[in-house]
């Protein structure tokens, strides 16, 4: 069952485009990035969930809130990524305790892209 859904945008310096959707599955929720997808790279990217649209990479709570929820990483490379992701969100972490998906840098704190999530 589709949960939500929601739009990127780009954390600075950085370009991130495309959309993405929340599925109820048995074992979590599936997170499915659009086709059109596009993230210019970064070392160590992974997605993340947080409560608000997190701004300061150096603020504790912010990388705290990240390593929490850390549930799918990108390949560790300084390339393009493009095209459909996806990856499942546990049932051990609690959707409804979060209303934003972001990329982080797990090597580098520093906020990618985010995408606040439109409930349905």
């Amino acid at each position: 069952m589709l949960i939500g859904r929601g739009t990127f945008s780009p954390g600075v310096g950085h370009e991130m485009r495309g959309t993405f959707t929340l599925t109820q599955q048995s074992k979590g929720i599936l997170m499915v990035t659009s086709t059109d997808f596009f993230f210019d790279g970064s070392p160590a990217p992974g997605w993340a969930l947080s409560l608000g649209v997190p701004e300061d990479a150096n603020d504790p709570d912010v990388v705290q809130t990240a390593v929490q929820t850390d549930f799918q990483r990108l390949a560790d490379k300084v390339e393009p990524v493009s095209g459909q992701q996806s990856g499942l969100i546990p049932n051990s972490i609690d959707i409804n305790d979060y209303d934003t998906l972001f990329l982080w840098c797990f090597r580098f704190p520093f906020i990618l892209g985010v995408g606040p999530i439109e409930r349905l």
